[in-house]
């Protein structure tokens, strides 16, 4: 009777002591391989990590008689640059953007201002 009882407590003792490793499968279609991984942790997979891209681009105002009508144009060309480099770049982050030095051009009677416009961005890549 003492070897059963004692038994039984060892039993009791053993079951009580194993971690419970219960996995509820609902809604799983078994019609395709599953697999199920467990991993302790912050379960953060996939590390973002930038990369800096740089280009530049030429910007030029429209021509006109008047050298400041000229240069009026070319700031209205830089800012219309800005505003659509920052429309297309939403996901990634802008470390600089210039429209560079203007330098003013005169051909007959016309001037055209322009200017080498450089931008430098961060790029989103996972690992």
């Amino acid at each position: 009777m003492k070897t059963i009882l004692l038994s039984l407590l060892l039993t009791a003792g053993i079951a009580h002591a194993a971690p419970s490793m219960d996995v509820k499968m609902k809604d799983v279609d078994t019609n395709e391989d599953t697999t199920i991984s467990i991993k302790k942790g912050s379960g953060v997979q996939n590390k973002k990590v930038y990369t800096l891209s740089e280009g530049s681009e030429d910007i030029t105002g429209d021509k006109d008689m008047l050298k400041k009508n000229a240069e009026m144009n070319w700031k209205k060309a830089c800012d219309e640059y800005k505003k659509d480099f920052k429309e297309m770049n939403k996901e990634n982050k802008i470390v600089s953007l210039s429209c560079g030095s203007m330098t003013c051009t005169k051909e007959g009677v016309e001037s055209t201002c322009s200017s080498k416009a450089s931008y430098k961005v961060r790029v989103l890549s996972e690992e």
